[in-house]
């Protein structure tokens, strides 16, 4: 390395000592929603978390407890789930999925005040089993558009007769496109 060089790194590192790195475990300003999606041969399972960050936690609170007693119904909670799910869409091979809440549960409210708390709800689609070959599930977030993040991902699936074969993402990650194959049930041992 030549000595000017030298002198930049050296410079370089004593700058990057001189000022301190703020690093957070947890979001701030926008809420993040990560969803993980499992293709089976017959439904569909998809676990969104969301976690509302600092920023956003007055109204994603406002949003969950309606009446501001306190505490989260179950008519609240059915309210917000219904709420996520009108923003949700599922499509297998161009036929709209109808997912249906199937779990639910909450960190405590002063969590998610502070934007350290989460939702988290499992939604389930059920179908006709799929035949053998190439298929292809679109998932849409839409919910709270516009001021969050998303993540979204395909998990391995359960079964063995299903392969994920490619997944590509909207630049924001709310929409999912996942091409998968289904083999015939006699060659799943195989």
């Amino acid at each position: 390395m030549r000595p000017a060089s030298r002198q930049r790194a050296a410079a370089a590192l004593v700058l990057g000592l001189g000022f301190p790195l703020e690093v957070s475990a947890h979001r701030t300003d926008n809420p993040l929603q990560a969803a993980r999606i499992g293709v089976e041969p017959d439904r569909v399972l998809v676990t969104l978390d969301l976690t509302p960050g600092l920023a956003a936690a007055p109204a994603f609170l406002a949003a969950l407890d309606r009446d501001r007693n306190g505490a989260v119904s179950t008519d609240e909670q059915q309210a917000y789930a219904r709420l996520v799910l009108s923003a949700v869409g599922l499509q297998l091979d161009g036929a709209p999925l109808r997912p249906v809440l199937v779990s639910w549960s909450s960190s405590d409210l002063g969590a998610l005040a502070r934007g350290e708390g989460g939702v988290h709800l499992e939604l389930l689609a059920r179908f006709p089993s799929v035949g053998p070959g190439s298929h292809r599930l679109l998932f849409r977030n839409r919910h709270l558009a516009g001021h969050s993040a998303y993540l979204a991902n395909a998990l391995i699936p359960e079964s063995p007769r299903v392969s994920v074969t490619a997944q590509r993402r909207t630049r924001d990650q709310g929409d999912l496109a996942i091409d998968y194959t289904v083999r015939p049930d006699h060659l799943s041992s195989r």
